[in-house]
C-alpha cells in the first residue's frame, strides 16, 4: 500500500510537471526553463526511489519470520540457540512452563497441594557480527516477585566465534554438567520435574560468573571448558550443594574453580560423554569463622541413545566435599544433618513415542516413558556424626507427555518418592511447557 501511494505522488508529479513544460513556447529561455525542469523530475524520481528502498528495508526489518526449526547449539538450549542463526542484530526466543502438583500417600498428613506457573523466561541476544554475539536468559519465577516469585539472570555470555574448533565464551555461564544444566527447556526432557540427582547434586540451574572455551571437532566431539568462580560452603547442606550456588552477584571469587566437558558422538543416535568440576569453596571468607577450604569435586558420566522412535537416556553423578566435618561443625549443624563427604545419585530413564505409528506424518508425538532415580546426599558422613536417612531415596517415575506442536507439550507423571526413613509424599503431577 505504500509503495502504491508514492508510486502514485511520483506519477503525478512527474505528469505535472511535464505537463507544465509542454505549455511553454519554444523560445530559448523556455528551452532552459524544459532542460530544468526534466533535471528536476529526475531527481525527484531519483529520491522516491531512494525512499521506496529505505521502506523496503523498514517492512522486512518489522515482519515476523517464519519459526525455524530449533535446533541446540554450542550445548545451550534449542530456544537459547536462536541467536547462532540469526543473520545480524537481536534475536528473541523463551520458554514457560507451569505445573498442578497434588500430593498423595503422605502418612505424615502435612502435604500440600500446589498450583504454580514455574517460570517464564526471555531470550536476548544480539549478534553484532558474524564472529561477536551476546546472548542472555531473563528468568521470572512463580509469576510474582511479591510472594515467591523472583527474577534473575539465568545465563549472559558474551562470545568470540573464531572457528569451530575454537571459541571464547565469557560472562555468567551455564555449568556445562549433566544433560539439563544447559538444556532445561521444558519441551526437552520428560516429566514435569528435573530429576534429582540433576537438581541436588547437579544443582540445576547452576551459573557462575567466568570464562572458558568451547567448540566442535570434526563431526564427532564437542567440549566446553571454563574457569568460574567457586561454590560458597557456608550454605552447604545435608541436602546437597545446592544452596553453593552464587549465581553470579557479587559472588565470592577468592576461589576459583575449573570445569570441563567433553561429548562423542560414535555413532549416528548415539552420544556418550562426561564432565569434571572442581575447586576449593571455602572461598577464605572473615565473617565465615573456621570455615576451611572445603575442596569440593564433582563428576558425571552419561549417555543419550535415540533409534527411531525409542529414546535412552543415563547419567551417574558423585561428588566429594573435603574438610566436611570441619565445614558442618563451624556451620553449626546438627549430629544429624552433616554435610557429607561423599554425594552420590543417578538415573535412567526409557521412552518410546507412539503417535508415529498410528499417524506417520503427523508433527504431533505422544510419548510414554518411565524413570528411575537414586539420590544419597549422605552417601559417605564425617567421623563423629549421624548419617540422616531421610536423604537417601529412590524415585520412580512413570509418565506420558504429548506434543500437539514440536515446541509444545503437555505432561502427566506419577513420582513415588522411597525413603529409607520417615515418610514421603507421592506425587501426581500434570504440566505444560512450551519454546519460542
Amino acid at each position: 500500500m505504500v509503495r502504491g501511494i508514492f508510486f502514485g505522488l511520483a506519477a503525478a508529479a512527474a505528469l505535472m510537471l511535464a505537463a507544465t513544460a509542454q505549455g511553454e513556447t519554444s523560445s530559448p529561455a523556455a528551452s532552459d526553463r524544459e532542460v530544468a525542469r526534466d533535471d528536476e523530475i529526475r531527481e525527484l524520481q531519483r529520491q522516491l526511489a531512494v525512499v521506496l528502498e529505505e521502506l523496503d528495508r523498514l517492512r522486512i526489518g518489522m515482519a515476523v519470520p517464519e519459526e525455524p526449526e530449533l535446533k541446540s547449539v554450542f550445548g545451550l538450549g534449542p530456544a537459547a540457540s536462536k541467536v547462532y542463526g540469526a543473520a545480524h542484530g537481536i534475536s528473541i526466543g523463551g520458554y514457560a512452563e507451569g505445573v498442578y502438583r497434588n500430593q498423595v500417600s503422605d502418612a505424615s498428613g502435612d502435604g500440600e497441594d500446589l498450583a504454580d506457573f514455574v517460570r517464564m523466561v526471555l531470550y536476548f541476544g544480539y549478534k553484532f557480527s558474524d564472529r561477536i554475539l551476546f546472548n542472555t536468559e531473563l528468568e521470572f519465577e512463580h509469576a510474582s516477585t511479591s510472594k515467591e516469585g523472583e527474577v534473575s539472570v539465568e545465563f549472559a555470555s558474551l562470545e568470540f566465534l573464531l572457528r569451530p574448533e575454537l571459541n571464547v565464551r565469557a560472562g555468567l555461564l551455564l555449568i556445562p554438567m549433566g544433560f539439563l544444566n544447559e538444556i532445561h527447556e521444558p519441551p526437552f526432557y520428560y516429566g514435569t520435574q528435573r530429576p534429582e540427582p540433576e537438581r541436588q547434586i547437579i544443582p540445576t540451574t547452576w551459573r557462575e560468573n567466568g570464562v572458558g572455551i568451547f567448540g566442535t571437532i570434526g563431526e564427532t566431539l564437542s567440549y566446553r571448558a571454563y574457569v568460574v568462580n567457586g561454590f560458597d560452603a557456608s550454605d552447604f547442606s545435608s541436602s546437597g550443594l545446592r544452596g553453593g550456588r552464587q549465581k553470579g552477584s557479587e559472588a565470592k571469587a577468592n576461589d576459583l574453580a575449573f570445569v570441563a566437558r567433553v561429548d562423542v558422538d560414535p555413532a549416528p543416535g548415539v552420544r556418550v560423554g562426561g564432565s569434571y568440576y572442581t575447586g576449593n569453596s571455602g572461598q577464605d571468607d572473615p565473617d565465615d569463622v573456621g570455615v576451611p577450604d572445603v575442596r569440593t569435586t564433582i563428576w558425571e558420566i552419561h549417555g543419550d541413545y535415540r533409534r527411531e522412535n525409542l529414546h535412552l537416556r543415563a547419567l551417574y553423578t558423585e561428588a566429594r566435599v573435603g574438610d566436611a566435618g570441619e565445614l558442618s561443625s563451624a556451620l553449626g549443624l546438627a549430629s544429624s544433618e552433616p554435610v557429607a563427604e561423599r554425594m552420590i545419585g543417578g538415573y535412567v530413564e526409557l521412552a518410546y513415542e507412539v503417535m508415529s505409528l498410528l499417524f506417520p506424518s503427523s508433527e504431533k508425538s505422544l510419548t510414554p516413558f518411565f524413570r528411575f532415580e537414586y539420590l544419597d546426599t549422605q552417601d559417605r558422613i564425617p567421623r563423629g556424626f549421624t548419617r540422616d536417612r531421610t536423604k537417601p531415596r529412590r524415585l520412580f517415575i512413570p509418565g506420558i507427555q504429548f506434543k500437539p506442536h514440536p515446541n509444545v507439550v503437555l505432561k502427566l507423571d506419577y513420582r513415588n518418592i522411597d525413603t529409607w526413613e520417615g515418610n514421603t509424599a507421592d506425587e501426581l503431577n500434570l504440566g505444560f511447557g512450551l519454546v519460542f
